[in-house]
């Protein structure tokens, strides 16, 4: 954990970037992302997405940007599955993103066997 810690810091320093702490829930129909982003502005806050992965950026709010700290926030969020793209939802409120991605449906396909 610690060394995974370092690394992330170390990402940080070197972007200017800070990354978010998130979390994903698993349900049947979609999936539930939240990502911690205090002081964001809901305005600009970036959000881009295609089949399996969800791209979050925007400015932290500070003025003067920090070598310690960085000065925006970047994440990259793989899903596990792909999704529909064109059924998403998300909401700022309170530091917290909530995206909401509903999954593809697949239907399956009945092969005859000769």
């Amino acid at each position: 954990m610690e060394r995974t810690m370092r690394m992330i810091k170390e990402a940080e320093m070197r972007t200017g970037c800070l990354m978010p702490l998130y979390h994903i829930m698993d349900t049947e129909n979609e999936y539930v992302v939240t990502i911690d982003m205090p002081g964001a502005d809901k305005e600009k806050i970036d959000l881009y997405a295609d089949e399996n992965r969800l791209i979050v950026e925007a400015p932290c709010r500070r003025d003067i940007p920090s070598a310690r700290y960085g000065n925006r926030y970047r994440l990259m969020i793989e899903l596990p599955t792909t999704v529909d793209t064109s059924n998403i939802k998300a909401r700022y409120l309170q530091g917290v993103l909530e995206i909401r991605v509903s999954k593809k449906k697949t239907r399956g396909t009945k092969i005859k066997v000769e």
